[in-house]
């Protein structure tokens, strides 16, 4: 099964600090995820989810950087080390643990934004903080279309 993630949805996660994972998320898991996310921090103020065979690339990714560099073994360190193992339930949801959902200021209401191989869960304050103060200018993404050939 091809993975992709692409779209945008809103959701309020529960008392439980759990998450609703969209149907159409789940359906292109594919069996070999066994349910399966990764979760960690992304590296903007959000938490980022991937598939359980996603994971195992990025983890080898991350095996190949000589550990010998400070800036390597931080980096390592941040992304592995706040990683958690989750499985959805029979509701599709996954329960958030605290200090990830303190690390991207998660309070109630999220947004889940597909990013091809993965998923960034972003609160919706802070997302749309982010949105204006990154905001690409047409010529960027002008450059970054002639890149891809789109």
């Amino acid at each position: 099964m091809n993975l992709s993630f692409t779209g945008e949805f809103e959701y309020s996660l529960d008392k439980k600090n759990r998450l609703i994972i969209p149907a159409r998320f789940r359906k292109s898991l594919g069996d070999i995820n066994d349910k399966t996310f990764v979760l960690t921090r992304g590296l903007d103020d959000c938490l980022t989810l991937y598939p359980l065979n996603e994971w195992n690339n990025v983890e080898r990714q991350l095996g190949q950087l000589s550990t010998i560099k400070e800036k390597n073994r931080n980096f390592i360190r941040n992304v592995v080390r706040y990683a958690a193992y989750l499985k959805y339930d029979g509701q599709g949801r996954i329960a958030i643990p605290t200090s990830l959902l303190s690390h991207a200021k998660i309070k109630k209401e999220v947004v889940l934004i597909g990013m091809i191989k993965k998923i960034e869960i972003w609160d919706v304050d802070v997302l749309n903080k982010a949105s204006y103060d990154n905001y690409t200018s047409s010529k960027d993404f002008e450059d970054l279309a002639n890149e891809i050939d789109f």
